[in-house]
C-alpha cells in the first residue's frame, strides 16, 4: 500500500508554528503534527475519518506543546 490523497497545513498553535499533514492508507487516515522548526513530529493519529485522525492529534500536539517551556535568548552579538 502506498500513501494517498495528502493534506498539508502550516499554522500556528500555541505559540509554535506547526505543520498538520494527513493522507490515507488503505482505508486508514493518518494525521501527523510537526513543528516547522525543528521537523519533529509531536503528535501522530490515526482513525477512519480524517476529521477525527486530525482532530486527535492537534488536541495530543496541543497538550505536548503547552507543557514545554520555551526560553526566549538574547542574541545581541558585541553587547
Amino acid at each position: 500500500m502506498r500513501a494517498e490523497n495528502w493534506n498539508k497545513q502550516e499554522f500556528e498553535l500555541e505559540g509554535w508554528t506547526v505543520k498538520l499533514t494527513s493522507y490515507q492508507i488503505g482505508q486508514t487516515q493518518v494525521a501527523e503534527v510537526e513543528a516547522v522548526a525543528s521537523g519533529a513530529v509531536i503528535a501522530r493519529s490515526t482513525d477512519q475519518l480524517r476529521e477525527q485522525a486530525e482532530k486527535t492529534a492537534l488536541e495530543n500536539a496541543r497538550k505536548r506543546l503547552l507543557r514545554t517551556r520555551r526560553t526566549d535568548f538574547d542574541l545581541t552579538v558585541g553587547g
